[in-house]
């Protein structure tokens, strides 16, 4: 300990219990790093509402399963239900749990009860302590009558099921609990809040750290029934603190528990203890010269309030005399408001559109489908994103077996980009649905997109204009409420259904007469650009002179 330039802990549980029996304890550098996990997996329950297919057919298949699982366990399914996933094991407290549920008629009538406790085919051949703590769940269901109110599946798959329970749990405004008398950690609380869950869990260990951070739930005295029952109550019955709770969970997984934070924040640790790794990057005077621009670019995103993104053709360009005052109105605006476009075009072609039209180069360019995301004057390319839509995106695989199809004809090499393989088709559905087949028997996960009657783009699975822009809100911390998209056609509708701002200009196609009346879209009367500067005033973006 005296002798190490760094010592990583998880939680402020693990510094004053565990190193603090050494002898030599205050002497020691300790740093909070605690781990990440993935939110390609745990991400939040609503994304399903806007984008459904995202989810794969196992996925899927898993939370079929869950739900008819669960549901031949319960009188009333429509109930919201409270949630513990652990091991069977004393110091799990699924006792406590059980007897805070099986105590509190009141609590029985407003929610159902889900435990997880691991693994078990009979629980006669397990583990003395294992089997203590099954058997008292059982009898405990049988003391307290749990009958049509208790779920105690006998088995879950830990990759798809698990991320699947968390969200089923969230869309029915349930709650997740840790009961555990003493948590070094609580992995499980993390995976359930990014998922958009409150919490209730002990005050003993890693916890009181997640919820300091988070700010998404209630710390208890696990030793005593009664509390417990008492915390998840509260918070199913105030459905204003559930919805706080479910957002500051969300957000906070995103800032504190979450891999790139945690890389960022270990190697800056690093940098400070490890003068190479500083001589180095001093030594490389040109490159951290070079990369300048790039950083004080990325500061004017993080430090702007706002977002605006629109479509090009049939929205920002149409008219020009509009188009010259939404232009002034984004100069004016140029310390509040940050912009970009998204649009199908290729980086090539939307330049050239910008420069036809006199439009000065965005803060964020969206282009080829949502597959590139580029920033700046420079026009530099987010490498990030490239890396996390090229995961199981096999583009030689898709051309291969999408060539055999005589009803395609493959585009010109201008059509083509690296995350995005194009197509001629002429429009008949049985021709779309066969190319789905073809690559599903082929099991290449991907997005196909049909869009003007014509053209067929494959895309990675993970890309879309509308993902470009939650990737953005993601990376650079913009709420949802604070970015407003604009669109006029059919293309534009995955970015309008999101939780961002939705603006349809006047000129809207026929397709996107569905949308009306869906939260957060409106429809301005306004053409073009004039439908773009009335979206600025309806959602406040800037205010009425």
């Amino acid at each position: 300990i005296q002798r190490a330039d760094l010592i990583v802990t998880s939680t402020r549980q693990e510094v004053d219990k565990q190193y603090g029996l050494y002898n030599n304890f205050s002497r020691g550098r300790y740093v909070l790093l605690p781990p990440g996990i993935d939110l390609n997996v745990f991400f939040p329950y609503y994304d399903l509402q806007f984008d459904p297919e995202m989810l794969s057919e196992e996925t899927k298949q898993a939370r079929v399963t869950l739900e008819s699982e669960l549901h031949r366990f319960w009188s009333h399914p429509e109930k919201p239900f409270i949630l513990t996933l652990c091991r069977p094991d004393h110091r799990k407290n699924i006792a406590g749990l059980l007897s805070a549920y099986g105590t509190d008629k009141e609590l029985q009538a407003i929610a159902n009860l889900a435990v997880f406790a691991g693994i078990r085919h009979n629980i006669i051949t397990m583990e003395e302590n294992e089997q203590e703590v099954l058997t008292d769940m059982l009898l405990k269901m049988d003391r307290y009558d749990l009958y049509g109110k208790l779920a105690i599946p006998k088995k879950h798959d830990f990759a798809t099921e698990v991320p699947a329970l968390y969200r089923l749990c969230a869309e029915g405004r349930g709650v997740f609990v840790n009961p555990a008398l003493i948590e070094p950690f609580g992995l499980t609380l993390v995976e359930a809040s990014a998922c958009g869950l409150p919490i209730v869990a002990t005050n003993d260990g890693g916890p009181v750290d997640i919820i300091a951070n988070c700010n998404n739930g209630i710390l208890v005295d696990a030793r005593q029934p009664e509390e417990i029952g008492q915390a998840v109550k509260s918070i199913l019955i105030d459905q204003q603190r559930w919805e706080e709770f479910s957002k500051n969970g969300i957000n906070g997984v995103r800032e504190h528990y979450c891999w790139p934070s945690h890389c960022e924040k270990f190697m800056h640790h690093l940098a400070e203890i490890l003068p190479g790794l500083k001589d180095r990057s001093d030594s490389q005077g040109k490159t951290l010269a070079a990369a300048a621009p790039r950083t004080s670019f990325g500061k004017r995103l993080i430090g702007i309030e706002r977002l605006m993104v629109t479509d090009i053709d049939n929205t920002l360009i149409g008219d020009d005399d509009s188009l010259h005052r939404l232009l002034q109105i984004l100069q004016e605006q140029h310390d509040n408001i940050a912009w970009g476009v998204s649009t199908g075009r290729s980086l090539e072609m939307t330049l050239e559109a910008m420069t036809r039209y006199n439009i000065p180069v965005p803060d964020v360019i969206i282009c080829s489908v949502g597959t590139e995301i580029y920033y700046g004057p420079d026009l530099r390319i987010d490498k990030g994103w490239q890396r996390h839509i090229s995961h199981q995106w096999k583009p030689e695989g898709i051309k291969e077996n999408l060539d055999r199809l005589d009803f395609l004809t493959f585009q010109e090499a201008e059509g083509q980009r690296s995350h995005k393989i194009s197509y001629y088709m002429r429009e008949d559905s049985a021709l779309l649905a066969r190319v789905h087949q073809v690559l599903q028997e082929a099991r290449l996960r991907c997005r196909v997109v049909f869009s003007h009657g014509q053209f067929l783009d494959i895309l990675p699975y993970r890309a879309s204009k509308g993902r470009a822009i939650k990737y953005l809100s993601y990376k650079y911390e913009f709420p949802p409420q604070y970015i407003m998209v604009a669109g006029d056609s059919g293309n534009d509708e995955d970015m309008l259904r999101g939780q961002t701002c939705g603006l349809v200009v006047g000129n809207y196609s026929e397709e996107l007469e569905k949308l009306k009346g869906k939260p957060k879209i409106f429809f301005s009367k306004n053409c073009y650009a004039a439908g773009i500067i009335d979206g600025l005033y309806h959602y406040r973006f800037i205010l009425n002179p």
